[in-house]
């Protein structure tokens, strides 16, 4: 399975009878929108944090200097 990880679109081989098909929509995908596209083997498509949590994430790692 093929997932954007900006927008909804996404590409699985059970859509296309070759298992290239999703992989060149993909590469399409990115020319066209300039989108990050990952591929997972999950049934939920991956998501990127939003702005927040990578804030919260620094918070609890920062150093105590």
């Amino acid at each position: 399975m093929k997932y954007c990880l900006n927008c909804e679109w996404q590409a699985s081989t059970t859509d296309e009878s070759s298992d290239r098909t999703p992989s060149r929509k993909a590469i399409d995908h990115h020319v066209k929108t300039g989108h990050s596209v990952d591929s997972s083997a999950g049934a939920v498509p991956p998501t990127i944090p939003n702005g927040s949590d990578t804030a919260l994430v620094r918070e609890l790692f920062s150093s105590s200097d």
